[in-house]
């Protein structure tokens, strides 16, 4: 039997993934969790053998930061991160982070379930994307480093502290900035920060 614990603060989404699993003999829905202040005392009280965990919730704590947090205590428990953000740069901060695998939540059913049960036989199930996210009404890519300054903007930094935090010189930074707003066809910052945030690029703690 898998005991399973599902992590989710949009409360019709954590309802749905709980469904997901029903009817299965083998696994077992042991919470499920909107808030991620609860989910460190919750799991030590019911010690379930997986979490399927959103890696961007409200509150002080992200996936990400749970992840590591968790894996620390207790390494042998598995955690599978899930978002419905195709955002490459996810993948790799819950590779780092220690999660074991990683679903996006238009999966289906299926697909959840493999994911788990795969999961949880030893497997690290990360997709394996190729695309590249895009902005604005042509749809254009951005650069690693575009994208770096973007993730910073999301963060309400100034144009001097994203050029300390990437040790570039605010010039740079500017230059950057006005260069993505081209690209995309956004007027202002503000513009296409909010478009970045909607595509999984607001910050993650």
């Amino acid at each position: 039997m898998i005991r399973l614990m599902i992590v989710d603060d949009q409360k019709i989404l954590l309802e749905g993934l709980a469904k997901l699993f029903e009817g299965q003999h083998h696994i077992e829905v042991v919470s499920t969790l909107p808030f991620s202040e609860l989910v460190e005392p919750v799991c030590k009280r019911l010690r379930p053998d997986a979490i399927l965990l959103d890696i961007c919730m409200e509150g002080k704590n992200s996936g990400i930061t749970l992840t590591q947090r968790l894996k620390a205590k207790n390494p042998a428990l598995k955690i599978i991160i899930m978002t419905g953000f195709q955002d490459i740069s996810f993948l790799k901060m819950a590779r780092d982070a220690g999660a074991d695998s990683f679903i996006y939540k238009e999966s289906t059913a299926e697909e959840f379930i493999s994911c788990l049960e795969r999961t949880m036989a030893g497997e690290h199930i990360f997709p394996d994307v190729r695309g590249q996210v895009t902005f604005g009404i042509q749809g254009v890519t951005l650069t690693d480093r575009e994208l770096d300054i973007l993730r910073l903007v999301c963060r309400n930094l100034s144009y001097q502290e994203i050029a300390d935090e990437l040790h570039i010189s605010k010039r740079t930074v500017s230059f950057h900035i006005s260069n993505m707003l081209s690209k995309t066809g956004h007027k202002s910052l503000v513009g296409l920060a909010v478009e970045a945030a909607d595509k999984g690029y607001a910050p993650v703690r």
